[in-house]
């Protein structure tokens, strides 16, 4: 794995530049080109639907620049279009001297290492046949023989879908990755554009770009690339949002999702990818966000599959991954022993808060009419004082500072000072737990429990603080999203933080409550 890692590490300065480069002056479509070229390293096609004149042949243009002597053949489909205009000519001498049928492909797509089809639904029946050999096995019938199609990036683009009933599905199913381009939506951005003068061919040097050799070694080590369990934890809860989302559209099949195990495999190899050029030697839960690029079938449905993704890795992902549902039960466990090894079981005389009208304590001796409080909010008050709404009988309110003391007082802001007040309480002979003395070897053990909680938790943390330290310097960043998937990432880390530092509190409280 040191190997993959160095040989990822030197692919994601270069994919990093490469895309700095290429991206120049692209204007709010910098996510695309990174997309289409993730799925040329990948060895997969990508299909851009977008309105006309929003930049699709611009990128595929830009991503030509990305391979060593890389020729790009482009072409405007229509329904008149013909074999000859894509896989090239009749060669005229073959077929007079040696009666051979046989084309001439350079310059047209089997000879092309990156392939921009334009309006692609519009080709003929002839033209799509040959064009799914190409995309299923990379390999091209010409004449008597057939030809390994080394085309790097194959990128097609329409502002439609293709039509329903017209033997369409299983060229629309080869496209792997799927993605949709708008016009440009930043304003300031869209200044930028319409004033800036005529776009030139970005310059790449030699040493960043890839050639064919280096791509082809990749794949090996790309296979190699290690799947955790997060990761596949994630592709189930998918799974289950798709199985859900197919009940719940009955008979209207032709809204169903549908994701083949054959292409559930090549999203993982995407992934793999993702990982690799992202310098690393496992696929990690920021590459799974690129799933929601590669299952939805229609433009109604691109918000709803971000959303399964979204929960997915927030919910489910970090869980996985450090065993969160594990910590828990360890944690119930650990506070149920803490119970029966400190304390029994006795009459005791408890004093707890009267409630009022069903959902109020009242504060005794209060100067305000607003001596009501929601039993609701004096149940959050924890340490510290917050701002809540006091009531009156008639439901008035009005805002003060109040902290929580005891189960029956509380601090109330007044004049800038602050004031102690008892909430109305009744008191009532009830049976209940009070703590016992609690011997040196039972402490041992409760303490050994806490330390094993303790230091998972600890652990998590340092880990969530590498990987906070690692983005902010760049190179924690997944290249291939854009920051609004960034920012998702940062805000699960953040969730992630809350839920152990919560752990950590509880564990340690338990562990002061014994005197541990």
């Amino acid at each position: 794995m040191t190997e993959i890692s160095s040989i990822a590490s030197e692919v994601r300065k270069r994919s990093k530049k490469l895309l700095k480069l290429l991206g120049e002056d692209l204007h709010e479509k910098e996510d695309v080109l990174s997309l289409a070229l993730l799925s040329a390293i990948a060895g997969e096609s990508i299909f851009m639907l977008g309105p006309p004149g929003v930049g699709k042949s611009m990128i595929a243009r830009r991503l030509k620049y990305a391979f060593k002597g890389g020729d790009s053949f482009e072409y405007l489909m229509n329904r008149f279009s013909t074999p000859d205009e894509i896989f090239g000519p009749i060669s005229i001498s073959k077929l007079s001297k040696e009666d051979k049928y046989e084309r001439l492909t350079d310059n047209y797509l089997p000879g092309s290492s990156v392939v921009f089809l334009d309006e692609i639904w519009k080709a003929g029946p002839s033209i799509q046949n040959a064009l799914l050999t190409v995309l299923n096995e990379k390999v091209f019938r010409n004449g008597e023989q057939e030809i390994e199609v080394k085309v790097h990036a194959l990128l097609s683009a329409s502002n439609e879908l293709p039509a329903k009933g017209e033997g369409l599905e299983a060229i629309w199913d080869r496209f792997l990755v799927r993605v949709f381009v708008d016009r440009i939506i930043d304003e300031q951005k869209f200044f930028d554009m319409i004033t800036s003068s005529k776009l030139t061919n970005p310059v790449v040097s030699e040493d960043v770009k890839f050639d064919e050799e280096e791509v082809d070694d990749w794949s090996t080590v790309i296979d190699q690339v290690k799947i955790p369990q997060e990761v596949l934890s994630v592709i189930s809860i998918v799974r289950k949002y798709i199985e859900r989302y197919n009940q719940s559209t009955g008979t209207e099949v032709e809204k169903n999702i549908y994701v083949s195990d054959r292409r559930w495999h090549k999203i993982v190899r995407l992934l793999r990818t993702s990982a690799f050029m992202n310098g690393r030697s496992k696929v990690d839960l920021s590459d799974c966000f690129l799933i929601s690029n590669c299952i939805w079938n229609s433009p109604d449905q691109i918000d709803m599959v971000r959303q399964w993704v979204t929960r997915s890795v927030q919910k489910y992902g970090w869980s996985a991954k450090y065993s969160m549902d594990t910590v828990k039960a360890q944690l119930d466990n650990y506070a149920q022993i803490v119970e029966e090894k400190t304390k029994v079981e006795k009459e005791l005389l408890v004093e707890a808060p009267h409630l009022i009208d069903g959902e109020y304590y009242q504060i005794d001796g209060f100067s305000s009419l607003n001596n009501r409080i929601l039993a609701d909010d004096f149940e959050m008050l924890g340490r510290g004082a917050s701002d809540v709404m006091l009531y009156t009988s008639t439901g008035r309110t009005e805002p003060f500072t109040v902290g929580r003391i005891s189960d029956t007082e509380i601090e109330v802001r007044l004049d800038f000072e602050y004031h102690k007040y008892k909430l109305k309480s009744t008191k009532e002979h009830k049976v209940g737990k009070v703590s016992v003395q609690v011997t040196d070897d039972i402490k041992s053990n409760l303490n050994r429990e806490a330390d094993q909680l303790l230091n998972y938790l600890d652990k998590i943390s340092h880990e969530i603080e590498e990987m906070r330290h690692s983005r902010e310097e760049g190179v924690g960043k997944n290249i291939f999203l854009s920051e609004n998937w960034r920012s998702l990432i940062d805000e699960s880390l953040n969730d992630l933080w809350k839920q152990v530092l919560n752990y950590k509190l509880q564990t340690e409280k338990l562990k002061r409550s014994y005197g541990g």
